[in-house]
């Protein structure tokens, strides 16, 4: 596959010349967005790396990638053109209407609280992905890739299900510069990246560790875990995932999975008044989400004071 900085497609403009107003070729057209990866504002993605999974989930694991995925309908909000009509009856444009879109999703209740954790203004960028895998974003000043910058981020009500329609949960967002997409648009097709299917890749998943109360003199804390997404129990972690600390100091531990989900973490004996916390980590890359197989996990911190 291709670097990323040698698949941009730009439009260049210039006063000498028009050009990409021609119709050879093989054109680039947008399909539906299925989903949407959003970064922090000004984030610039690696022109000298190679656009794939491992380089998208690098980035995710980092905390640099949020993905949002499984658009089901996907609305254009855009404002239209002021228009100004002066007195002789010339018109000019008075004001430039807005991008603004929302994408309706059917990913449940743990997901409509992700997506109203991102609620802001002017905080992230985003580029769309669409069914067939092509990316559209926008060209950074130094001439690589970035996300449309965004003003208003903002989660919808909750739509609650009847006995016709299903429950949903939705997002709308507005561009806060047209000529992002109108004059400086980035495109890449899904064949310049092949076999990377961009459109099929997922955020990260959410643990939940629940911890009892750290017994004075025990050798063990047993933690259990479950999915935030469907409660059912998670499992395969291994001791490089789990970061276990006491009083804020990284504790040496090694840990035991039973099949229930439970993992027994073997540590030096317990003292009374001691600040117990654990959390995934991938402890090789000192990274606080982890990856499994081919999935992305990230968990709570619970807090507790031996007894």
């Amino acid at each position: 596959m291709a670097l990323l900085n040698t698949i941009y497609n730009l439009v260049s403009c210039g006063t000498d010349a028009i050009l990409g107003t021609g119709t050879k070729g093989c054109k680039q057209f947008l399909k539906k967005a299925t989903s949407l990866w959003i970064t922090q504002q000004g984030f610039k993605y690696d022109g000298t790396a190679t656009l794939d999974e491992t380089y998208a989930q690098l980035e995710q694991a980092k905390g640099n990638l949020i993905i949002l995925k499984g658009i089901k309908t996907f609305t254009d909000n855009s404002s239209d053109d002021v228009e100004e009509t002066l007195d002789d009856g010339t018109k000019q444009i008075a004001t430039l209407g807005l991008y603004e879109f929302m994408a309706t999703f059917i990913n449940g209740l743990a997901f409509h609280a992700a997506l109203h954790s991102l609620n802001s203004f002017g905080s992230y960028d985003m580029v769309f992905v669409d069914r067939d895998g092509n990316l559209l974003g926008t060209e950074a000043a130094d001439g690589s890739m970035k996300g449309f910058s965004i003003g208003m981020l903002q989660a919808g009500k909750l739509q609650f299900p009847t006995d016709a329609t299903g429950q949903k949960e939705s997002i709308k967002f507005q561009f806060s510069s047209r000529g992002e997409l109108d004059d400086k648009y980035v495109y890449i097709q899904q064949v310049q990246i092949d076999p990377f299917q961009p459109q099929n890749l997922d955020g990260v998943n959410e643990v939940v560790l629940t911890a009892p109360i750290p017994a004075d003199l025990a050798t063990t804390w047993v933690i259990t875990a479950k999915s935030k997404a469907n409660q059912n129990v998670w499992v395969g972690g291994l001791t490089g995932d789990f970061e276990l600390r006491r009083d804020d100091v990284v504790e040496s531990q090694t840990v035991v999975e039973s099949p229930n989900g439970d993992y027994t973490f073997t540590v030096a004996a317990i003292g009374v008044g001691e600040v117990w916390t654990a959390h995934l980590h991938d402890t090789a890359n000192v990274r606080e989400i982890i990856l499994q197989g081919t999935d992305l996990y990230k968990s709570n911190t619970p807090s507790k004071i031996a007894v």
